[in-house]
């Protein structure tokens, strides 16, 4: 048997050799150019230090290799091992018990994505049916090419536990997408409620998505559907901003968490005003405040930290309870760059604003893509040439851009160990469901392996195990479902429906059950 290669360690400092002299420098070049600051200075003895397998550059030094170079600081950041894309990959498998804001940057655009092919035309008129007879994965694309162009951008959240005003109509847990569209609260009335549409409110508290009361021209208050949130009254402006309206829900059904009424929001308590815009905080004072907005001990946070070492197979995540309170005390940013991202992904920041507060900013660094050929073989070359597909493009048509940021957290979301098309069904052409919560539904992601179907007595109706059954006739059906002696019996979800019932392995087999949903909620 044929032993494995092993990297040289000499390797990543002759790619930096070789990366510099692209430029036209040389090492000694880049030390007398970086000498002016201490914290950015590079060394004459910086290719023996990359020879260390613990050895990586500190965050200010690899911002001084972008300027001197021109080459951006997230190639130089993917030389050594390390993706900004992984902040929202973490932020998206960790709970929350405020409400969040997910960090939404693409920080590598160059990256590599499997893109669709069409197999035949989609008929969006059908119930229900596996994306896998419609398109098909090729080969990989850049991430810019397949949304080239300034489009219209979305916030997205995920629910909090402790804040859940828009239960059930909105999970704990729920990825949520707000547009800038405020439309229904300026044409509701005085008096009234706009519908059933909610909103994403900043307070002073915090953020938190919620329906919405005008009791005044200028007053809103916060409306909890079904948990005895106390209401809070607020002035816009002042007490409030309304930032935009929610549209799309991604929600797991596989474990509905349970949300929390805490005694500090069971009882009215008078708003605070919004507090001012500040000057740029230094990196300690960031990660304060990110830490507070989140609700997270020094404890907690430390073993999230563990878990993000253990998934990237680096030590140098990990952050200690005492490492993250010194971090807070710090102007600048901790020795390894690993930290950085754990911090963003466990306090649920944006890492571009934690590298502006370290005094690192993307932008200001270099613009140029580095060669592809100086980071292989982290990255492979694009191959494909096939046309875009037209059933993402009418998805994108019909939904607006799709949260491309999300690519890598298909696993986090939806609880697959190896998520593929046959997993996802689209059901935008079903019926509207009688349950309010579950309307709107356009997808569905299935786990294969669950194929006996179990009752949770201890849940309402909207929140029992739904599973996907494949009928003789090759259709498919879905619903609430039950197996009794051999028979499986289906309740849809849809308006009038009645109850199915279809003999197991006979009339119908199981394909799975039913993890989560993608739904529209306008």
């Amino acid at each position: 048997m044929p032993l494995p290669s092993v990297r040289p360690k000499s390797s990543l400092a002759d790619r930096v050799r070789r990366i510099l002299a692209s430029r036209g420098l040389s090492l000694a070049d880049v030390s007398r150019a970086s000498s002016g600051n201490r914290l950015a200075h590079i060394p004459h003895s910086f290719y023996s230090s990359l020879r260390k397998r613990s050895f990586s550059p500190s965050l200010y030094q690899l911002h001084s290799l972008s300027t001197l170079t021109g080459y951006r600081l997230v190639d130089w950041l993917a030389l050594f091992g390390i993706s900004l894309d992984d902040v929202s990959r973490f932020q998206v498998f960790f709970p929350s018990s405020r409400t969040v804001e997910l960090d939404t940057r693409i920080y590598y655009p160059d990256a590599l994505v499997p893109w669709l092919y069409d197999l035949k035309e989609a008929d969006l008129s059908t119930p229900l049916a596996p994306l896998s007879q419609w398109v098909a994965l090729g080969s990989r694309k850049r991430l810019d090419f397949l949304s080239p162009g300034a489009k219209k951008t979305f916030r997205y959240l995920k629910i909090g536990s402790h804040d859940a005003l828009a239960f059930p109509d909105l999970l704990p847990g729920s990825i949520v997408r707000v547009r800038d569209d405020l439309s229904a609260l300026r044409h509701a009335p005085i008096g009234k409620t706009p519908g059933r549409t909610m909103f994403l409110v900043r307070h002073g508290k915090g953020i938190t998505c919620s329906r919405l009361y005008r009791s005044e021209s200028d007053k809103i208050v916060l409306c909890s559907r079904q948990l005895p949130y106390a209401p809070l009254d607020l002035t816009v402006g002042t007490e409030s901003v309304v930032l935009g309206t929610a549209d799309v829900e991604i929600r797991s059904v596989a474990t509905v968490r349970k949300p929390v009424v805490s005694a500090a929001f069971e009882r009215y308590r008078a708003p605070s005003r919004l507090s001012p815009a500040s000057p740029r905080l230094t990196a300690g004072a960031f990660i304060q405040s990110a830490r507070k907005s989140c609700s997270i001990s020094f404890r907690e946070a430390s073993e999230r930290s563990r878990i993000i070492a253990r998934e990237l197979g680096d030590r140098r995540y990990y952050c200690s309870p005492g490492a993250l309170s010194d971090y807070e005390t710090r102007k600048v940013a901790p020795r390894h760059v690993h930290k950085l991202i754990s911090i963003c992904a466990i306090y649920f920041a944006s890492a571009a604003e934690l590298f502006e507060s370290c005094g690192a900013t993307l932008d200001s660094a270099g613009a140029h893509a580095m060669p592809r050929e100086f980071l292989k073989p982290l990255l492979e070359t694009p191959t494909s040439t096939r046309e875009p597909s037209r059933f993402l493009r009418e998805m994108e048509r019909r939904f607006g851009r799709l949260p491309y940021f999300l690519r890598t957290a298909g696993s986090s979301m939806f609880g697959l160990q190896n998520p593929s098309l046959r997993d996802v069904f689209w059901a935008g052409g079903s019926l509207e469901s009688k349950y309010s919560c579950l309307s709107g539904i356009r997808f569905l992601i299935v786990d294969r392996r669950q194929k006996r179907p179990r009752a949770s007595l201890s849940c309402p109706i909207w929140a029992q195990p739904m599973y996907v059954l494949q009928k003789r006739d090759g259709g498919y059906l879905w619903g609430f479902c039950r197996l009794e002696n051999g028979v499986l019996s289906v309740c849809s979800l849809a308006q009038r429906a009645k109850s199915v019932r279809l003999r197991n392995g006979v009339d119908a087999e199981i394909v799975g059950r039913v993890v989560s949903v993608i739904r529209q909620l306008m």
